[in-house]
């Protein structure tokens, strides 16, 4: 079973935890209270409420153990920030964070991070709906 710290509880990141939380440890960190708490019973994971640009709410997440980290948040330079400490600091592998600013997505992916960026999904998407 894999250790997977989420970080970000919009409606991408509540959907992907519940979904993980069937069958993997899963941690959802979030600095909104209301959206930790929005996650409800289908959520079997930790919640941690806090800034994950704090490295006490990092630790709290127990995000020395985690196999993979998915950063989520509307704030792409979060995103980016927080993914460079845990690629580093902690040394984990899979890093996977949303960005939304295409420039910012080519740079960082040079840096070892797995970018998710939705128009280049949606793009994709709808060009193979055409072939």
């Amino acid at each position: 079973m894999k250790y997977i710290v989420i970080v970000g509880c919009g409606k991408i990141g509540k959907e992907l935890a519940v979904q993980l939380s069937k069958t993997e440890n899963v941690v959802m960190v979030d600095k909104d209270l209301e959206a930790l708490n929005s996650l409800g019973d289908d959520f079997n994971g930790k919640k941690i409420w806090g800034d994950a640009l704090d490295m006490n709410t990092l630790n709290a997440a127990g995000i020395k153990e985690a196999n993979s980290v998915f950063l989520i948040t509307g704030n792409d330079n979060l995103n980016l920030v927080v993914g460079k400490v845990v690629k580093r600091k902690y040394e984990i592998k899979e890093v996977s964070l949303l960005v939304n600013d295409d420039v910012k997505r080519q740079t960082f992916q040079e840096e070892g991070l797995t970018i998710v960026n939705r128009t280049n999904l949606m793009v994709g998407v709808l060009k193979r709906s055409i072939t």
